[in-house]
């Protein structure tokens, strides 16, 4: 149940970032799985017969924050299958594809273990692609497990919603990330590239770049009586918590915000209602910036990591 909660929210932050974050244009919506499974089938069937202004509505999904993005491998078979309607084409072509999608980002470093081009496809495509497994099992007469697992009691919206979810997660990683240079900068702590077995090396990078901002500006903002105590920053998830970790980062580049927001803070946040207040004030600021994230208090903790990386970058 847990675990279920945990993945909701997850999903919710992904949705939240590409749907303002995501597109060339500006904000633009989505619902994952289903907006992201109905623009690839539209992309591949359709575009041939759509007008002008949906076809580029279509289009700006290929793009989504820089460039080259989900779906530009389909506008390629796109183009190539203007004179084929045959259903069938169309059902291979999405599988082919989606697996080429996979492989193309697998090979920029993104990590698809568990997900099969199979699972990005809509639900009467997935029924029919095991129907034709089925059919090909007979055919052959082999045993089941040399084609894969059995998905007669699978709930496939659960298991397509995972998987694009993951696959969103990897291209941002893969597109996001490595903007974040792998070096270190001036003034920065060293790190160890291999220190971790959970963060790639410019995740570690984004943590020492916390690290630097932390320590400098802990007592320029609360003086030397009120600062909070030193600590060494080693996760996107509990060290965010009390609000501090955001609020130095912010206030390094934003100084003038200090006295206005900044020193209204619990540098020493004991229970939920002070840490909850840190939050509100880092909100706030983030609405006097003008940053469109669109951030709750309740929801901001569940993807620090995300919205900061994305602000890193």
């Amino acid at each position: 149940m847990l675990e279920g909660i945990y993945y909701q929210k997850v999903l919710l932050a992904v949705e939240r970032w590409f749907t303002l974050c995501g597109w060339p244009s500006g904000p633009h919506p989505i619902s994952v799985p289903y907006s992201l499974r109905r623009y690839s089938r539209d992309f591949l069937y359709f575009k041939p017969h759509l007008d002008t202004s949906l076809r580029r509505q279509i289009s700006t999904l290929s793009d989504f924050h820089y460039n080259r993005f989900l779906l530009s491998p389909f506008r390629v078979v796109a183009k190539t299958q203007t004179n084929i309607s045959s259903a069938q084409t169309l059902r291979v072509t999405q599988n082919k594809d989606s697996r080429w999608v996979i492989s193309v980002f697998r090979v920029q470093g993104a990590f698809f273990c568990h997900v099969r081009p199979e699972y990005l496809l809509d639900t009467q495509e997935f029924k029919h692609w095991c129907s034709m497994q089925v059919r090909i099992l007979m055919h052959t007469q082999s045993s089941a497990e040399e084609h894969g697992p059995d998905y007669s009691s699978v709930d496939y919206e659960s298991l397509s919603k995972r998987s694009w979810t993951d696959v969103l997660l990897q291209i941002y990683k893969v597109l996001m990330l490595h903007r974040v240079p792998e070096s270190s900068l001036d003034g920065m702590p060293p790190f160890n590239s291999l220190a971790s077995n959970i963060y790639s090396s410019r995740e570690l990078q984004l943590i020492s770049w916390l690290n630097l901002h932390y320590q400098n500006m802990r007592g320029i903002m609360w003086g030397t009586g009120d600062a909070p105590s030193v600590r060494w920053i080693v996760n996107f998830d509990l060290d965010f918590v009390d609000g501090l970790v955001l609020a130095s980062l912010l206030a390094a580049y934003c100084p003038y915000l200090i006295s206005s927001h900044f020193q209204k803070i619990y540098t020493r946040a004991s229970n939920l209602e002070q840490i909850f207040h840190n939050n509100i004030i880092v909100c706030q600021v983030l609405n006097a910036l003008r940053l469109n994230l669109d951030i709750q208090v309740n929801t901001r903790w569940h993807y620090r990591g995300v919205l900061l990386s994305k602000n890193a970058c």
